[in-house]
């Protein structure tokens, strides 16, 4: 077990106990929500990858060719996220999910892979969050902008195409790109949303 993953299981089974003083002892959960924020408390901006055609892939190539795939597109956007100060929480089949200090390093960063992963004929979909999160250890991030960013890379995105949630959008500075705003219900929550246009 290395140290990050000891050092995770111990943040996570403190956020554990914590809760369960905050069950077990109402009276407490203004100082148990306090001590939770001040451990755990960051703002940051949210990445949420899913690489496209997941689905279309494996009935047409096989299991072992969408594998592949997914390990190529690891191969390439992990260390390119990590050159660009970013820091990868974790990767599940094939969805990837990164951390940044800033909005604005998230969608460059996002843009330029995008730009390299089509080169090997990898398409993505990029939901970006920005705002306070509770982060447990190195992998696991908590709060409504990273829901967000996982709705829009996750069901809302399509293919090559990157999706900011209003905090994220509000993040960015005056800028020439191109945001199209859309407002649209999702699991019975209406929010508006930002499409970069390319």
């Amino acid at each position: 077990m290395t140290k990050f993953v000891a050092a995770s299981l111990i943040e996570a089974d403190q956020l554990v106990e914590l809760l369960r003083q905050r069950r077990s002892q109402p009276e407490r959960q203004r100082e148990v929500d306090a001590e939770i924020r001040d451990r755990f408390l960051t703002t940051c901006a949210i990445v949420v990858v899913d690489m496209a055609d997941f689905s279309r892939l494996t009935q047409a190539e096989g299991i072992i060719a969408t594998l592949q795939q997914i390990q190529t597109m690891r191969d390439l956007s992990l260390p390119f996220i990590e050159r660009q100060q970013g820091q990868v929480l974790k990767v599940e089949a094939d969805n990837l999910y990164a951390s940044f200090d800033t909005a604005v390093a998230a969608l460059k960063t996002m843009q330029a892979l995008m730009v390299q992963l089509n080169q090997v004929d990898i398409r993505i979909s990029v939901g970006i969050g920005y705002g306070e999160v509770l982060q447990v250890g190195e992998r696991d991030i908590f709060g409504h902008e990273m829901n967000l960013a996982s709705k829009l890379g996750e069901d809302l995105a399509a293919d090559n195409e990157i999706l900011l949630t209003a905090a994220a959008h509000e993040a960015l500075p005056a800028t020439h790109q191109e945001f199209r705003a859309i407002t649209q219900a999702i699991s019975d929550v209406t929010f508006t949303h930002y499409q970069l246009m390319h």
